[in-house]
């Protein structure tokens, strides 16, 4: 169902969407979502946007108490009661990931983002970068997947941003290594998307 856009996370996107443009608040795609949009196959239990600070306090004076619940003790957590998912919203410009290991990568403003499927999602490049910073093996691994569906090779990493560069090439012999093993996972066709 989830890869068909059926179930609680893809209708709680839609309605989050249609929300947010009937608002006028510009908002870009993050995380597992986003990655599905550049060909990976992986669920997820909620759905991440990210917005510019100013359409955070808007998003919170249209819609929480009416559409959706604030979480305690989380000021950008969101809950969709009737769908039972949760929303996090990312701030545009607030430093990504994991920020005692690194200042620089920040949250993409909406107007970075590209059209797939009707959502803008960051460029596969950006979303690397993002997923590479949190310095969280699950995100390491999605970027390894990033990089066989894509069939992106190690030059890709000039693309990135410069603290990520190294990490890149990291996941990248992770994936030759995982591949030499496993040579049935490199031979099949890219993931249509």
């Amino acid at each position: 169902m989830f890869f068909d856009g059926k179930g609680p996370v893809p209708e709680t996107l839609a309605r989050l969407h249609e929300r947010l443009e009937s608002a006028g608040i510009p908002h870009i795609l993050m995380g597992a979502m986003a990655a599905k949009a550049y060909g990976m196959r992986r669920t997820t239990e909620d759905v991440d946007i990210c917005v510019r600070p100013e359409d955070l306090a808007r998003f919170r004076s249209l819609f929480v108490a009416h559409d959706y619940q604030a979480v305690e003790g989380r000021s950008r957590r969101f809950f969709d009661a009737v769908r039972q998912v949760t929303i996090d919203i990312l701030v545009a410009g607030e430093i990504a990931g994991n920020a005692k290991k690194q200042t620089q990568v920040r949250f993409p403003d909406p107007s970075e983002g590209r059209l797939v499927d009707g959502l803008l999602v960051p460029s596969l490049a950006r979303l690397i970068e993002l997923k590479l910073v949190t310095w969280r093996l699950k995100d390491w691994a999605d970027v390894i997947e990033l990089i066989r569906i894509n069939r992106l090779d190690e030059s890709f990493c000039e693309q990135l941003h410069p603290v990520v560069r190294a990490v890149y090439v990291q996941c990248y012999d992770n994936m030759v290594e995982e591949d030499r093993y496993n040579p049935e996972i490199h031979d099949q066709p890219p993931e249509p998307r």
